[in-house]
């Protein structure tokens, strides 16, 4: 069984500052443990759904924006024993491990030196992880780095879409997957450059030909906070067919050869 729980499913500045929705990033139990864009709140959440990150052997990091990187060095220095033991992989966009005109690197050199491998790959690369492997996908985002992954795993493929706005070569390179995580920041009628909004991921799975058993609704933002992602996600599967959820802090979606189910988890308590 491949499990997918999200420590979070807010995106974008004002969610982030205000976190009326969290925003931890997303945590993949497969072969190898993967985390994914690790955002504010990632290492906290993760262990109040008992997820150590400790145990964690590859870290994906989509871009260099703030809401999916911040935790990123106190989540390698969880997986590496605190940078004491040389372990992990970083698959990561170029942004993240060594900056651009307009940021820093998101990783000291540090931090890279404990890990044993680090990555920057480009859309078409391919990565075997364990049982699993990792076809990286392209993005348009205004970081022009930005990458996705669709996974392949003996139950089937697990698509990620961050940050992008829509373009034809998506059906391409996302068709076919059993589950797609779609970052979709804003509800119909309120588009914005480098995002998707809800047509844009309507009109996506109309024209594939094989379209996925479940969508996953991530990085929700303020706008589509407020227009209620539940409808969206109505709106979303009444005219495709596709089951679509709404991701949240805890939420669980699990994957066999026979089916894919869902739950939310509830946050562990301590003493």
């Amino acid at each position: 069984m491949i499990e997918i729980t999200f420590l979070g499913s807010g995106g974008g500045r004002f969610i982030t500052i205000t976190q009326f929705r969290s925003t931890g990033g997303f945590f993949i139990r497969a072969s190898r443990n993967m985390y994914v864009d690790p955002g504010p709140g990632a290492l906290v959440r993760s262990w109040r759904y008992k997820l150590d990150p400790r145990k964690l052997d590859v870290m994906f990091i989509s871009h260099r924006h703030v809401d999916h990187c911040s935790d990123a060095e106190i989540m390698i220095e969880a997986m590496t024993g605190g940078a004491l033991k040389k372990r992990g992989i970083l698959i990561a966009s170029k942004s993240v491990v060594y900056g651009d005109d307009s940021y820093n690197p998101a990783v000291s050199k540090y931090h890279l030196d404990s890990l044993e491998e680090v990555h920057t790959p480009e859309p078409g690369n391919r990565l075997s992880l364990g049982d699993e492997e990792l076809t990286i996908t392209p993005s348009v985002h205004s970081d022009p780095s930005t990458i996705g992954f669709r996974m392949g795993t003996r139950f089937g493929d697990i698509s990620y879409i961050p940050d992008t706005q829509y373009f034809d070569e998506l059906i391409k390179w996302h068709e076919g997957s059993r589950v797609m995580i779609v970052a979709i920041t804003r509800p119909r009628d309120m588009r914005i450059p480098y995002h998707l909004c809800t047509e844009d991921v309507v009109y996506m799975l109309r024209k594939m030909k094989q379209r996925p058993e479940v969508i996953v609704m991530n990085h929700i933002g303020m706008k589509m906070h407020f227009a209620n992602p539940y409808k969206e996600a109505r709106f979303i599967e009444n005219i495709t067919g596709v089951k679509t959820f709404v991701a949240k802090e805890g939420f669980k979606v699990m994957m066999n050869k026979k089916e894919i189910t869902v739950k939310t988890l509830r946050p562990a308590r301590f003493v």
